[in-house]
């Protein structure tokens, strides 16, 4: 029974695997067989490919860090003299503006390390 559910699971996994292939996949057959694997992506560089992720990285964080400085000024603001609440409180706001400060920071670098690059293509 385990082997039969390892089998199921492997033969699960070769699909999922494969799918992308077979999806994006064009077979020609005007002088014999050929296989091409169209670009999915609509990216052309690697600079674009990490601008794009950094792009959503940013997207996905931003919600991220304000609602940790909201739950931090909630911490902070119902904490009625506990000092536990207090310090975890503001542990939670200082860390969530530092993770702010350094995706602004990353997103900087990344215009600053590609308007070098600019520079230097003519």
């Amino acid at each position: 029974m385990i082997k039969k559910i390892k089998s199921h699971r492997f033969h699960l996994l070769l699909l999922v695997w494969l799918l992308p292939v077979f999806t994006f996949a064009q077979v020609e057959n005007n002088d014999g067989i050929n296989f091409n694997l169209r670009n999915f992506l609509v990216v052309d560089s690697i600079e674009d490919l990490l601008v794009a992720l950094l792009n959503i990285f940013v997207v996905v964080a931003t919600p991220i860090i304000v609602l940790f400085l909201i739950y931090g000024g909630f911490l902070y603001a119902t904490a009625r003299g506990n000092v536990e609440q207090i310090k975890k409180g503001t542990n939670t706001i200082v860390y969530s503006l530092i993770g702010g400060v350094l995706i602004i920071g990353a997103v900087a670098i990344s215009v600053i390390i590609a308007g070098i690059v600019d520079d230097f293509t003519v």
